[in-house]
């Protein structure tokens, strides 16, 4: 039997369209998605995404309503939506992708933070998703007219849901919980599935 591509230690049992080759069930648990760029539609990679983001949805949705009720409250439904925004715009940079770590989204979140401070500091380089994240922020502050002290005050409130969800023992809880969110209870618009390109306000579903 062939050892496994990526420890060569273990049998490998599960064929690795990432590796080009058989891989052990313990190293596919532990780095699929992490250090393995799996294709997306690879049978082992599916099936873990649907199974962790179904299982987290609404726990996540329900620590995010509570991080979001100060600004329900206080009728700042704008960053709300720039909040929302902001999250569809994660979820569709990571949606063609098999791989990406919470610290990498925690990065471009600070990157973006430290570009809407008061005294912006001029950065060598972004990651490509915080590019991505700055250049959708960006063109929806400008349809909107939002200032820059409300998308700062809504980067704020995604930091709070992150810090208070992320476990550095799971690289992907955050993204787990979040797509699950998205998926679960954003309006996902016809339009916004066959263009990833296009920028859209997603909707809360009304639940009870």
């Amino acid at each position: 039997m062939s050892l496994c591509v990526y420890c060569s230690r273990r049998a490998g049992k599960r064929a690795c369209p990432a590796l080009g080759g058989v891989i052990c069930p313990t190293c596919c648990g532990q780095h699929r998605g992490v250090e393995i760029s799996c294709p997306i539609r690879c049978r082992y990679f599916k099936e873990h995404e649907s199974y962790q983001r179904t299982r987290l949805a609404e726990e996540f949705h329900a620590l995010w309503i509570a991080k979001t009720e100060p600004l329900s409250k206080a009728r700042k439904e704008r960053v709300i939506n720039f909040l929302m925004t902001a999250e569809m715009l994660i979820y569709r940079f990571y949606r063609e992708r098999g791989v990406g770590r919470d610290s990498d989204v925690l990065e471009a979140w600070e990157t973006v933070r430290r570009r809407f401070s008061p005294v912006m500091v001029v950065e060598a380089g972004m990651t490509a998703l915080a590019s991505h994240l700055w250049e959708g922020l960006q063109e929806y502050l400008k349809k909107e007219s939002l200032t820059a002290a409300e998308a700062l005050e809504g980067i704020e409130t995604e930091l709070d849901i992150f810090r208070a969800y992320a476990d550095p023992a799971q690289p992907r809880r955050y993204l787990h919980g979040l797509f699950g969110h998205v998926e679960r209870y954003f309006q996902l618009p016809e339009e916004l599935k066959e263009a990833p390109s296009l920028i859209a306000i997603p909707k809360i579903i009304a639940t009870e």
